[in-house]
């Protein structure tokens, strides 16, 4: 579910790319496995991570993807 949620957003902002034509969400490894506990046991999570180099306008912070699936 997780990862069908950030190829969601990693496909929303395809389009948009800094000046040499390089895509500003990426797809960017894994973050280290841990353990979820859910109401069937506890499960181990590779959870996937991305890259997202898009600056907000108004406040010059770069923009975040959060997981409200899997928060940190």
């Amino acid at each position: 579910m997780l990862a069908m949620a950030l190829e969601a957003y990693i496909a929303a902002f395809a389009d948009e790319r800094d000046d040499a034509e390089q895509r500003l969400v990426v797809r960017n490894e894994h973050a280290k496995p841990r353990r979820v506990t859910t109401v069937t046991g506890a499960i181990e999570v590779h959870a996937p991570r991305v890259d997202d180099r898009r600056v907000e306008q108004a406040t010059g912070q770069r923009c975040r993807f959060r997981s409200s699936i899997l928060p940190p």
